[in-house]
């Protein structure tokens, strides 16, 4: 016990003295700032919105070094701090001073070569020619890529403090104290200066302050590797990269986004991850948090390394590179690049990314895209699920099994795949049919994966749990991957900026399609509340995701409760007189009341304009052009003619 607290304190001493030393010294850069007019003014490329002071790399970078002066962990930690100084330096002139890229790239590789100098290499089992120009390209990868993450409010402070955090843990699980100092002193300072750097932010870190974090960050994933305890080469390689996936992803991102819209990828603008999540309808502060929770799964992903088979470490990262790409291709569905908006409809914007895979594969290159992706999540299903079935580690006989075995369980579960339909449709809009194919699908792969199992190498080399584990996660895997991108684009939409709160009246069937019009309308954003159901019976059961609250009765109370926008009344049992009567209510609870209606129109040859239609639904009590008018339930006005105007699509 003695013995793991003189190993511990000097690296919670470190990380508290930087925490400490970059909170008090951050107000005083803050003051030289305004006085000495370093500051970040708005403009067409920048997020914010008022001028805001800069250098608080000061602060970070004086945290750092006073926590690793305080530690005192040895000459080992020079190459970190000194390639740090020169990034910290560099970023000082480049925040006065733009600096070309040329002599920002020579920098950032003078202090890679400080690193490779001082023994610490991406793969350090891996050949000298092989690690070398990998850690070249990891360090400067890493450090622009950080860099480019500070595009809002705390959102690179708070990720580097997660991400050296997570790199201290494993570092200090591997018995590197040098690492663990380091790291602790950079999370400590980065941490610091969140409170600073939150949004409202008082200051940015600047250039010399995200070189100098994104530097250090790719020096502890060299300084972790080189401590892990793994023996697999290629774990020990995966570790950073799952650590830091938040910044990779946004890098990734912007460089394929940028390029497929013919920009410069070092040209600047709103169009990094937070911007897009921005856009596709979450509040800032929602944004920032969002990518704070994906860098702390990604990070505890990490950690398992330390404590399971680096068997289920590769399953894991499988499933998370899968659950990546998915949120990857929702986001590159924003919008960001205005000046394409009149040359192109918005359908044509979302695609166009795209358009280098369709030249690549043709008209099918959705269904190479899934069957890379299912291909990941059957692998790490099939080795997930035997690390799972022997208690957390694969014993030699059964890991030769495996790893014999994967690829026929490949290709017969694509094949079945295939047969069963799984890559045709469109999943962003799937539902139980979607599901049940899905489930009936993975279920026949499984069936026949057993059967050539069992055929080559016989009933007792394949066990029955493993194959019931195998389907679960298969199952999951393929289900979440395709209904994921219908949850995301409903979550985003409900989340947008002036969703109304809506609750629907009636939770039949009627009811369930205005709730899917409503989760997919990205031009009129709502945020469905709940059911109102004359069935007290109903009340407190779910229908798709959402409660039945209770019967009209309690409609004024639920209105008040649940702070509703509005009522929409979407049920075939009402009549003119309920609907008089809601409206009361509605009126009396100071909400909108409007009727959601599916109507069919006659459509003539002859005819010179297509019938009218209202994108949004009608107000009760009157018609689409103002006047009075009782419309029932199935767009029928109460003298029995046909509609012109519905009050919402319903296709």
């Amino acid at each position: 016990m003695e013995s793991t607290i003189r190993f511990l304190w000097p690296v919670v001493g470190a990380g508290l003295v930087a925490l400490l030393t970059t909170a008090l010294c951050t107000p005083l850069v803050i003051r030289a700032a305004r006085r000495f007019g370093w500051v970040d003014r708005p403009s067409d490329d920048r997020w914010h919105e008022r001028p805001t002071a800069l250098m608080g790399g000061i602060a970070l970078f004086g945290g750092i070094s006073a926590g690793l002066l305080w530690s005192a962990p040895g000459a080992a930690v020079l190459p970190f701090w000194g390639g740090a100084a020169l990034l910290f330096a560099m970023g000082l002139v480049d925040d006065t001073y733009p600096v070309p890229p040329a002599g920002k790239l020579t920098v950032q590789v003078a202090a890679a070569g400080l690193l490779l100098y001082g023994g610490y290499a991406f793969g350090p089992a891996w050949p000298v020619w092989v690690s070398t120009p990998l850690t070249l390209l990891w360090v400067v990868g890493m450090t622009n890529s950080v860099n480019f993450l500070d595009n809002m409010d705390g959102l690179a402070a708070g990720i580097a403090g997660i991400a050296a955090a997570v790199l201290g843990a494993l570092a200090v699980g591997a018995g590197a104290l040098t690492a663990g100092v380091l790291a602790a002193a950079v999370a400590g300072a980065a941490f610091g200066f969140l409170g600073f750097n939150a949004k409202p932010a008082r200051i940015f870190m600047g250039d010399c302050g995200s070189l100098a974090l994104g530097f250090l960050l790719a020096g502890l994933g060299l300084a972790v590797q080189a401590e892990m305890p793994v023996g697999d080469p290629v774990a020990v390689a995966l570790v950073p990269l799952a650590v830091l996936a938040v910044p990779i992803l946004d890098t990734t991102l912007v460089t394929v986004m940028r390029r497929a819209a013919g920009r410069s990828v070092a040209q600047g603008g709103s169009d990094h991850t937070s911007h897009r999540l921005v856009f596709l309808g979450l509040s800032e502060r929602r944004a920032v948090w969002m990518l704070y929770g994906l860098s702390l799964l990604s990070g505890a992903g990490a950690l398992l390394v330390l404590v399971a088979d680096p068997a289920l470490f590769y399953a894991v990262v499988g499933l998370g590179g899968v659950g990546l790409g998915v949120l990857g291709v929702q986001l590159a569905r924003a919008r960001v690049y205005d000046d394409e908006a009149p040359a192109l409809p918005r359908t044509a914007l979302a695609r166009r990314p795209f358009r280098a895979l369709h030249r690549l594969a043709g008209p099918h290159w959705k269904a190479v895209v899934g069957v890379l992706g299912d291909a990941l999540i059957v692998g790490a299903a099939f080795v997930g699920a035997h690390v799972l079935r022997h208690g957390g580690h694969l014993p030699g006989g059964v890991e030769g099994f495996v790893l014999e075995a994967l690829p026929l369980v490949l290709a017969a579960k694509a094949i079945v795949f295939y047969a069963g339909g799984l890559y045709r449709g469109l999943w962003r809009h799937a539902g139980t049919p979607e599901l049940l194919r899905t489930i009936t699908t993975t279920l026949a792969a499984s069936v026949l994966v057993a059967a050539l199992l069992m055929g080559l190498y016989g009933a007792a080399a394949v066990p029955a749990a493993a194959l019931v584990i195998d389907w679960m996660i298969t199952t999951g895997g393929v289900a979440g991957a395709r209904f994921g991108f219908r949850g995301l684009r409903q979550y985003f939409v409900s989340r947008r900026s002036g969703a109304r709160r809506v609750l629907i009246y009636g939770a039949d069937d009627t009811g369930l399609l205005a709730l899917r019009t409503l989760r997919h309308d990205p031009e009129r954003p709502a945020e469905p509340v709940g059911f109102v159901d004359d069935d007290p019976l109903t009340e407190g059961q779910t229908v798709q995701g959402l409660r039945v609250l209770g019967t009209r009765t309690d409609l004024l109370r639920l209105c008040r409760v649940h702070d509703v926008d509005e009522l929409l009344i979407a049920t075939d049992a009402h009549v003119p007189e309920r609907r008089r009567v809601l409206a009361e209510t509605c009126r009396e609870a100071g909400v909108d009341c409007r009727a959601f209606a599916v109507s069919y129109a006659s459509v003539s040859p002859g005819a010179d304009t297509p019938p009218a239609s209202a994108e949004t639904p009608v107000p009760v009590g009157e018609s689409a052009n103002g006047e009075h008018a009782d419309v029932a339930s199935n767009g029928t006005p109460a003298n029995g003619t046909s509609p012109q105007h519905g009050s919402l699509n319903g296709h």
